[in-house]
Formats: structure tokens, sequence, C-alpha cells
């Protein structure tokens, strides 16, 4: 029977992508290993983008919540812990943190681990698991997920280049070689001006690139809209798609600019040139990370058209004015 591990982190987007990093390491470490992975549903694209993850499980814990006493619901249930069982997992590690993670790592019966009580977002959780793990809540999040693994597998993070491990994924092919603006995030307070959208957009045509615009609710699709419209042609929305539609075309851009939303990161791990805005959070914490990226702002901040210009120029992109 061939070793296996599995990787609980289920959720969001941002978290998901942030964890891709440590897989590629426990690969590289313990090659023998199958490594599988639980995720969302709605995130289960992203795993199943890395080389290194052989099986993919999805679970739907908030449904599950709402619909707590619909035979269904313990149905969908009842088929995820018996598959985590059956899979006999030698370790499994929870790189999430919180109760909800926690329990669904115990449905494996098979040794878990986790952060210890005072590097957890939950301290409760860590008294689920049957080892845990002192690591710096002042790392970045990517680098706690790695230094988690590795203690888990006793290997030092260190020795491995930064490789998110994502798969090659064909495109349609542009014409005119494209930027990609993910303007839409989960808060307003995260959002940068249309004005300013509007101004790089045109500055980026003047210096031979369309722009795409992604969006993923009808208040998303909105906004782009309004942008494209005061920007010209070149610069399409495009359809509603999944993740994996979505890293093909962040794969293939010139370059990409975004707020803080799980697409930007996912921008940053395919390794295309990346800025991304933050104006709420600590950048320290959740900034890009990523072999050409530039993380501009923090909390309180508003980065300005000709910051971002400047970033762009530090990753070999000339935007004129």
């Amino acid at each position: 029977m061939p070793r296996r591990a599995l990787i609980v982190k289920t959720t969001s987007m941002g978290d998901v992508i942030h964890a891709l990093p440590a897989v590629a390491d426990l690969a590289r470490a313990v090659p023998e290993i199958q490594i599988d992975w639980v995720v969302e549903k709605s995130f289960a694209d992203i795993p199943r983008l890395s080389r290194y993850v052989h099986e993919v499980h999805e679970v739907a814990v908030r449904q599950w919540r709402n619909n707590v006493f619909s035979a269904q619901t313990w149905k969908e249930v009842g088929k995820v812990r018996a598959a985590l069982e059956r899979a006999h997992y030698e370790r499994a590690v929870d790189l999430q943190g919180l109760l909800k993670s926690a329990v669904i790592g115990k449905w494996t019966k098979s040794f878990l681990m986790g952060y210890d009580k005072a590097s957890i977002k939950e301290p409760l959780a860590s008294r689920f698991y049957d080892k845990t793990f002192t690591v710096s809540k002042s790392l970045s999040a990517v680098t706690r997920c790695r230094a988690l693994l590795a203690n888990a597998f006793d290997y030092d993070w260190r020795d491995f280049p930064l490789d998110f491990g994502l798969k090659e994924i064909e495109a349609q092919s542009a014409q005119t070689p494209y930027a990609v603006f993910l303007v839409n995030t989960s808060r307003e307070t995260k959002l940068w001006s249309e004005a300013k959208w509007e101004a790089l957009a045109k500055d980026c045509h003047r210096s031979g690139f369309d722009v795409r615009l992604i969006w993923g609710s009808p208040a998303e699709r909105e906004r782009v809209e309004r942008i494209a419209s005061q920007s010209g042609d070149f610069c399409q929305v495009l359809p509603r798609m999944s993740i994996k539609d979505c890293a093909a075309w962040l794969q293939n851009a010139a370059f990409v600019v975004g707020v803080d939303t799980g697409l930007t990161h996912l921008a940053a791990a395919t390794a295309r040139p990346t800025v991304g805005l933050f104006m709420d959070y600590p950048v320290e914490l959740v900034g890009l990370t990523g072999v050409s990226t530039v993380s501009l702002g923090g909390v309180g901040a508003d980065p300005t058209l000709s910051e971002v210009k400047d970033a762009l120029k530090q990753l070999q992109v000339e935007i004129s004015a």
C-alpha cells in the first residue's frame, strides 16, 4: 500500500492558494508519498491545478450547516467521511486551524497534526490534534503553511525554492498582449477607485496592451462593465468562468494588477508579473508571494496610479502615460 498524506485546507480561495507551496515542498522532500487534499467544493479547482496533488475530496460545510436536518446533507457527509477513513492516511495535517477543519481531519481516523494553541486561529481546534507545532503568527500565510507541513514530516522547508507547482493550462490565444485587471473583492474597503482603473487601462492601451476583466457576481459584472465602457473597446469583459479557466487567462497574461482577492494570489502563483493593491490589511501578512510580484499599500492605504506603474516597471513592464 502506498504512503498517503492528507492536507486539510478547505477555504477561502486565497488561503487554499497559500498552501500550494507547502505541498510542493512535501512532494520534493518525501517523493514516495501520495498527497491528497480536502477542500470546499467551490475551491476544488485549486488543488486540482497542482502537479503534486493526487486526489481531491470535496466538502460543502456552509451548505451542510444551512441544511443540517436534510437527509441529503448527512448522506454527503457520510460519503466524505467514508472516503477519508478508507484512504488509511499515514498522517493528516490541518493547515486551516479552525474547529471545522479539525473535525474534518478527525474523520480520517489517522494521525492528525496542526498548529498549537498559541499559533492557531481557533485555539480549541488544537485539542483535536495528536501532535501540535508552534509556528509564529508573524510569518506570512505561505510561510506558515510551509513551516507547519515541514514540522509534520520532519524536513526543512528552507531547503526548497518557492514553487506553487501549478500545471500549465491551455488557453485561447490572443492577437494582442493583454493585461488582466482583478478589480473586485469581498469588501468595499478593499476596492481601488474605478477612475484609477480606467486611467491605468488607457495607459496600458497606449503601451500596446489590451485589458481583460474578470467577475464572479452580478454586482461585480456591473463594475467591470462600467470600467470597460469608460475605457475603450480594447477593454474586454470576460464571461463568468471557473477558477480553472480564470487560471488559464492569468497564466497567459502579459501582467496582472489586482486588489486583495483570491484571484490576485492565484495570478502571483502563475509566476506572471503581478501587482497587488492592498488597502485595509497589513501587507506584510497577506501580501503577494511569488517570483514576480510587488505588493503595494497596507492598512488605510490607497496606492496611486504612478506607484502602480512604478511597481510594474520593477517587474520589467513599461507602461507609458
